[in-house]
């Protein structure tokens, strides 16, 4: 699942494979977005960062992906 980070926490580190993408796509509206990091104790707006699978997706058109909690989504432009 996509995951939220800001610019200055970055790329997320994966436990195992499937890895996240090598660049974060921009949620719709960034900067000025109600997207928030992920990172605990990190408020920064932030952008999306997909997994592999995920990116194949994206190239393909698909803008709407699950993020790592049950209770929200993002679209990304």
């Amino acid at each position: 699942m996509a995951i939220a980070r800001c610019e200055r926490c970055g790329r997320p580190r994966a436990i195992k494979p499937p890895d996240y993408s090598e660049a974060p796509k921009r949620p719709v509206g960034y900067p000025d977005t109600a997207l928030v990091c992920g990172t605990n104790g990190c408020d920064n707006n932030a952008l999306v960062w997909l997994k592999k699978d995920e990116e194949r997706l994206y190239q393909s058109g698909q803008r709407v992906f699950d993020l790592r909690t049950n209770s929200a989504k993002v679209r990304v432009a």
